[in-house]
């Protein structure tokens, strides 16, 4: 018989408890032998295009230029977000098969998908639906959420009561990485922080007048943990927002007169330029440390049993059944990464400078090979800077990864 898994979401507690613990898939580095069949899948996708969370008067604040007006309020998905996301998901349907014209047996989509979606925001809320809609040909279905803006341990399980426990080593990692980083920044980084300072404030680090990117990362408190701080963490922010405006075509306003001389310089070239200091940065400071295995433990364990088959409870009270074949989530880049440092997964892309832009989608694989051996696999689904500005999916075939991760738990 099925053991149900319980999370348990108490928000006192912040933690997960399970029945039992399941026995941990392992990955395959190789393709697995034929003829093999494709039992299960998990999808963890990033929300679609959003604007930035800093309103444009406190970016001007931060940078003393003038930054575009969106239309949506800040941290929220645009039409166009919407847009690009289902398209996205229409390519993963599509890749899977999950309208079952194929007459393969077992069809993946012949029962319905689950979809779970972080309660934190709007934008990831809204996202889940997307994903719902996309990835249920013939079925009717809804995304399921804890209660919008409680705090969900499914995507970030790191507690407060296990922040005053490694209080003291979490202050040590931080300090460590900033010390990495003043020794051996990679000349990247180097390239992208001059081309941010020159857009922004060429002379701001003689003159101290404007932010000056360049500068060593600065251990600090935030929100009761220790934290990196200083240039580069805004050069970083900033990298990623010039690629939403991007993403958006607010670069390419036709009345040049409303549009800031800067704005009109952002192009792939420029973001291919900056966005390596953004990746940089979310590599350091969310992929190394003691609280990477907790970050991401309540979504891992959540894996571990869906790939064995075996019931699952969520916070809300909703069931994922055994039958159920195609569990996704609707995350953030943070959770990509969480992800990646636990699994030793790693990857690039060469028409794409951001690892974790909008929509991108990491794929968990269960096969079984002609032998009736379980093998695992790792895919990751992405769009192209051109294919996140025009609203198209993905390539037709996603990026297989290789994984150094033992398993999945």
């Amino acid at each position: 018989m099925n053991r149900a898994l319980i999370l348990s979401l108490a928000l006192a507690l912040g933690g997960a408890g399970t029945a039992q613990a399941a026995s941990s898939p392992v990955f395959s580095s190789v393709e697995p032998e034929a003829p093999a069949r494709l039992e299960r899948v998990v999808l963890i996708a990033r929300h679609g295009i959003r604007s930035p969370t800093h309103d444009a008067r406190s970016l001007e604040q931060e940078t003393g230029v003038v930054w575009p007006s969106w239309p949506v309020a800040p941290g929220e998905l645009t039409d166009h977000g919407r847009a690009t996301l289902d398209a996205m998901m229409q390519g993963v349907a599509r890749y899977y098969d999950l309208a079952c014209t194929h007459n393969t047996s077992p069809c993946l989509g012949a029962t319905p998908p689950f979809i779970w979606a972080d309660s934190a925001d709007d934008r990831t809320r809204e996202s889940g639906q997307i994903m719902a809609h996309a990835l249920s040909p013939g079925h009717e279905i809804m995304a399921r959420s804890l209660a919008a803006g409680q705090h969900d341990p499914v995507f970030d399980a790191v507690t407060t009561e296990f922040v005053k426990q490694h209080h003291d080593q979490m202050a040590q990692d931080a300090t460590q990485l900033a010390r990495n980083d003043r020794l051996a920044r990679p000349d990247s980084v180097n390239v992208g922080l001059a081309a941010l300072q020159q857009l922004f404030a060429p002379q701001a680090c003689e003159t101290g007048q404007g932010p000056c990117f360049k500068t060593g990362l600065v251990v600090s408190e935030k929100k009761g943990r220790p934290s990196l701080g200083r240039g580069m963490t805004l050069a970083a922010t900033l990298a990623e927002n010039l690629m939403l405006i991007h993403a958006q075509s607010l670069d390419q306003t036709s009345d040049a007169s409303v549009r800031e001389a800067w704005v009109g310089k952002i192009n792939p070239a420029l973001l291919t330029t900056l966005l390596p200091v953004h990746d940089y940065l979310s590599r350091l400071v969310r992929r190394q440390g003691v609280a990477v295995a907790a970050r991401s433990a309540v979504m891992a364990d959540i894996i571990a049993h869906f790939m064995a088959g075996e019931t699952i409870r969520l916070g809300d009270g909703s069931i994922v059944s055994p039958a159920t074949r195609l569990l996704a989530f609707a995350g953030h880049d943070t959770t990509l990464d969480a992800l990646a440092a636990r699994y030793g997964l790693d990857w690039h892309f060469s028409d794409q400078p951001d690892s974790t832009a909008p929509d991108t989608t990491l794929a968990f694989e269960q096969w079984r090979d002609g032998k009736g051996q379980i093998v695992f696999r790792a895919r990751v689904f992405h769009q192209s800077l051109q294919a996140l500005r025009e609203g198209k999916g993905g390539a037709a075939q996603p990026l297989s990864v290789t994984l150094t991760g033992r398993d999945l738990r």
